[in-house]
C-alpha cells in the first residue's frame, strides 16, 4: 500500500469515526432533551389519565409488533420518550441507545396519531422489551 492511499484510508476511517460520535451525541443530547421534559410534565394535572389512553391507543395498533422491531434485538430494553403534539400527533421519539432495535421503534412511532393530550409538548415514557 502506498503512503498516500494509507493517508487517504487513514483520514476516511476519522471521518466516519468522527460522524458516528457526532451522531451518537446527538441522539444521546436529544434522549436527555426529551427526559427533562417528561421530568417536568409527569406531576402536570391531566398527565396519568390521557398516558393511560395514549398506551391503549398505541398498544390497539400493535405499532411495536407489526413493525419487526422486537425481532432485531430479542430481549434488548429501550427506552422511548414520545413527543406529542397539540394535534395529537407524535412529533418526536427518542430512545436512550441507538441499536437497531432503537432505530426501529422510533420510525415505528415518529408520526403517529394520537388522541389530543391536555396539554403540550406532552412526553411519554416507556419501555420495550
Amino acid at each position: 500500500m502506498t503512503p498516500a492511499r494509507l493517508a487517504r484510508l487513514v483520514v476516511a476511517m476519522a471521518a466516519t469515526l468522527i460522524a458516528a460520535c457526532a451522531t451518537s451525541r446527538s441522539i444521546a443530547a436529544r434522549y436527555q432533551s426529551a427526559l427533562e421534559v417528561y421530568g417536568r410534565a409527569r406531576s402536570l394535572p391531566g398527565y396519568d389519565g390521557y398516558v393511560d389512553a395514549a398506551i391503549r391507543s398505541l398498544s390497539a395498533r400493535r405499532l411495536d409488533r407489526a413493525s419487526g422491531c422486537y425481532a432485531r434485538s430479542p430481549g434488548e430494553r429501550v427506552v422511548l420518550i414520545v413527543i406529542v403534539d397539540r394535534t395529537g400527533r407524535i412529533i418526536e421519539a427518542d430512545s436512550d441507545g441507538n441499536s437497531a432495535k432503537a432505530k426501529c421503534l422510533r420510525k415505528a412511532y415518529s408520526g403517529q396519531q394520537m388522541p389530543i393530550p391536555p396539554f403540550f409538548p406532552f412526553p411519554i415514557r416507556f419501555a420495550a422489551v
